[in-house]
């Protein structure tokens, strides 16, 4: 239960944390990073729905009414984020920084990880708890 509890945490905590900052600093991540203010500002944006969902995970956990699709979904979408970041590593490659090219590489491996973490710790605690209610 605490594992489960602790990378929806992750999740939420660690996409909230990142977008507010990427959104209140995106004039100057986009030049440090080589990336059009447009495409920071989406990565912000898209880093509080993600924090967003998986906030509203972790309270529905919390109460017991957590169902396992929802978790489905996180993981599935956890994994496709974490893939698109490498598909922007490689469209980017021309006009993206060091740096750019490193921060899209860590948030993938890190969506890649949380993806697998939440299918390997919580979703075997929410099916559980499913079949329990």
């Amino acid at each position: 239960m605490k594992q489960a509890r602790f990378f929806l945490t992750l999740d939420s905590a660690g996409a909230f944390v990142v977008g507010t900052i990427i959104l209140l600093f995106s004039s100057l991540i986009s030049n440090l990073a080589g990336w059009e203010e447009s495409f920071t500002r989406m990565e912000g944006f898209a880093n509080l729905v993600y924090g967003s969902y998986s906030g509203t995970l972790l309270l529905l956990f919390g109460r017991g009414q957590l169902r396992r699709i929802f978790i489905v979904v996180l993981i599935i979408a956890n994994s496709f984020w974490g893939l698109q970041c490498f598909v922007q590593v490689w469209r980017l490659q021309e006009e993206a920084t060091y740096l750019g090219t490193v921060a899209l590489l860590l948030e993938g491996i890190y969506l890649l990880a949380l993806a697998y973490f939440e299918a390997k710790f919580v979703l075997p605690i929410v099916s559980n708890l499913s079949r329990v209610s």
